[in-house]
C-alpha cells in the first residue's frame, strides 16, 4: 500500500489484537492486488441499541488505480446473535476481497460476456 492503513474507532475499545487482525487482512489483500493506494477502516459500536447484545459496524474504503474506490459496510446481524467484532471484520474483508477480485478480473479483461442470440427468421 502506498499510504499507511487508517483505522478509526468509535465507541470501540482500541486493542492490539484488532489492529493486528486488520493489518494481517489488509496485507493479504495487498499481496493479491499490489496496486492498492490506500485503505481506511472504521469500527463502530452502536451504544444506543436496546438489545442486550452489541451491534458492530465496520466500514472499509479502499482506493485502487485508476481512480477506483471500493467501499464495504458490514454490520452484526440484525437478529442479535452477538457476533464479535472480529467476525464482522473478517466478513467485511471477505466482501472487499471479492470486490477487489472482480475489479482485477475486469481490468485484465477476464469478465464473462454474454453472447446475444438472435433468433433466425421463420420462413413460411
Amino acid at each position: 500500500m502506498r499510504v499507511p492503513i487508517e483505522i478509526t474507532y468509535r465507541n470501540v475499545k482500541k486493542s492490539d489484537a484488532i489492529e493486528k487482525l486488520i493489518h494481517d487482512k489488509a496485507d493479504k489483500l495487498n499481496e493479491f492486488h499490489d496496486g492498492i493506494v490506500s485503505c481506511r477502516i472504521s469500527l463502530e459500536q452502536d451504544q444506543e441499541s436496546k438489545r442486550s447484545v452489541n451491534q458492530f459496524h465496520v466500514r472499509i474504503s479502499m482506493r485502487v488505480p485508476p481512480g477506483k474506490e471500493l467501499v464495504v459496510h458490514q454490520k452484526s446481524d440484525e437478529e442479535g446473535t452477538g457476533e464479535s467484532i472480529r467476525t464482522v471484520i473478517n466478513d467485511a474483508f471477505k466482501t472487499i476481497g471479492r470486490q477487489l477480485n472482480k475489479l482485477k478480473d475486469k481490468q485484465r479483461g477476464k469478465v464473462k460476456t454474454h453472447v446475444e442470440i438472435i433468433p433466425e427468421p421463420v420462413l413460411e
